[in-house]
């Protein structure tokens, strides 16, 4: 399927008469830097939104890297250094890579690579490859990951506000994400 089949489908989808959301937060000039759990905006800047089925459609053509964002826990500082630390478990859309904590406002130099890294290998580092964002619903994680990929250059940037949440409402798969880890 080419990209503008892709995106006459969402838009289709998008046209059906699907719920937007609802207006969240004004969106920040540059990236959300604090309280991440809140209501989002409609839109992020140089990504298309889509909502429930439309991201369900666009991983059902098997054409769209999808990229979850969800932060993962840090290490307890009161934990023994001997002890194992797993961090979080994340169940989301199968196929999906977890690239956590680069949804920030502010990167440090291992996030940074994280998602340069991560986003050049979900899209085999062609920047027209559609790539779409999520994390769970009133997350600014992912929008503030769709704003970065499209300041970088990406073209065909979805952002699925809803994430995880709208996703597993539905009962659609779910697979348990490993975190990506960058060599």
């Amino acid at each position: 399927m080419k990209w503008f089949s892709l995106l006459a489908c969402t838009g289709l989808l998008l046209a059906a008469g699907y719920p937007a959301h609802s207006q969240g937060d004004a969106a920040p000039e540059g990236y959300r830097q604090s309280n991440y759990d809140a209501p989002v905006p409609d839109e992020a800047p140089g990504a298309l939104t889509v909502e429930d089925a439309a991201a369900y459609a666009l991983w059902h053509s098997g054409r769209v890297a999808f990229i979850d964002v969800m932060p993962n826990l840090p290490r307890p500082k009161s934990l023994p250094a001997d002890a194992v630390w797993h961090g979080r478990s994340r169940q989301s859309v199968p196929g999906a890579i977890w690239l956590p904590d680069v949804g920030f406002g502010t990167l440090d130099a291992a996030a940074e690579r994280q998602f340069e890294v991560g986003l050049t290998t979900a899209t085999g580092g062609d920047i027209d490859a559609p790539v779409l964002f999520l994390c769970r619903a009133d997350c600014w994680m992912s929008w503030n990951a769709a704003k970065r990929a499209a300041e970088r250059g990406y073209t065909r940037v979805f952002w699925y506000a809803d994430g995880s949440t709208g996703w597993t409402f539905w009962d659609w798969p779910t697979r348990r994400l490993k975190v990506y880890k960058i060599e």
